[in-house]
């Protein structure tokens, strides 16, 4: 259940992080590449209670990580601006998927048994269906279909780091130490793209301011979200039963949003019934572990 936890705590920092650009209203790309740096600055605190495996793969995957975060960052920023949301929120039922499918890939001998275990296995598959169904349906956006192709690589690519992350997190490496030095390489790996990615070039394009009061202060809010949400979904990850687990929970973060909108009687459009929908695929994924 720990598990579970961490992955409602990941979720709902990623509530604030979302919050916090809409309400700072900075540059997309410097203010990823701020938070980035920040939330990095914020990790080198607890290097010494960090643990350094020696395995290769490790920091191979921790580095893929940061990069593949970063990417979809830029994307999610990219699709925003587009007005094309929905399929945006595609990324996490797509990601859930892929790392269902990878980690049966990976680990043959724990897929579940139909025979042995029809109720788990019944359970999961209509859990799984109802989430990814009730969340395409969460919000009324644009969902055109090159815009979809768009954001596919994304979600598997979230989906096959998170089956690769569980695996370099079992066993003896699955402490909150290492934890720890994993998303610290993460964030290294995270904020080089980051700003690589915002360093203005002669085609334009890309911005050129560097810092600001407002910049550097709505980075470091979302510096903080961006520390507690990757965190978090990294201890997750490590003592899931299955990686698609946490990524399906995240799923609840419109609901925060809502609720939140809901307290300041501001308007959301977000669908009540496909919420409640979604709520009750996350507990029977969360029962079908049991």
């Amino acid at each position: 259940m720990a598990w579970f936890i961490w992955a409602v705590f990941a979720s709902l920092c990623a509530a604030a992080l979302a919050e916090s650009n809409r309400i700072f209203k900075l540059n997309a790309q410097m203010l990823n590449a701020w938070r980035s740096t920040i939330a990095l600055l914020m990790m080198m605190v607890a290097i010494p209670y960090m643990d350094w495996p020696e395995t290769r793969d490790f920091y191979i995957v921790a580095a893929i990580d940061g990069v593949v975060t970063a990417i979809g960052m830029i994307m999610f920023f990219y699709m925003a601006a587009r007005k094309t949301g929905r399929v945006s929120s595609m990324v996490l039922p797509m990601a859930a998927f892929a790392a269902y499918m990878m980690w049966w890939m990976m680990r043959p001998l724990e897929r579940p048994d139909l025979m042995e275990q029809p109720f788990q296995v019944v359970l999961a598959v209509l859990s799984f269906m109802l989430v990814c169904f009730s969340f395409q349906k969460v919000r009324d956006n644009d969902a055109s279909w090159d815009s979809f192709l768009m954001v596919l690589p994304v979600g598997i690519s979230f989906g096959v780091v998170d089956a690769m992350t569980k695996s370099v997190l079992e066993g003896d490496n699955s402490t909150y130490h290492v934890a720890l030095s994993y998303t610290f390489v993460t964030m290294v790996a995270c904020t080089i793209a980051s700003w690589m990615a915002a360093i203005p070039t002669p085609l334009g394009g890309r911005p050129t301011g560097f810092w600001n009061g407002k910049l550097l202060w709505g980075s470091f809010w979302c510096g903080v979200w961006t520390v507690g949400m990757m965190l978090a979904g990294v201890l997750s990850l490590s003592i899931a039963p299955n990686p698609a687990l946490p990524g399906l929970i995240m799923a609840l973060t419109p609901l925060w949003l809502f609720a939140l909108n809901y307290y300041r009687n501001t308007e959301d459009n977000i669908s009540i019934p496909a919420s409640i929908l979604i709520m009750a695929g996350s507990a029977g994924l969360l029962l079908s572990t049991l």
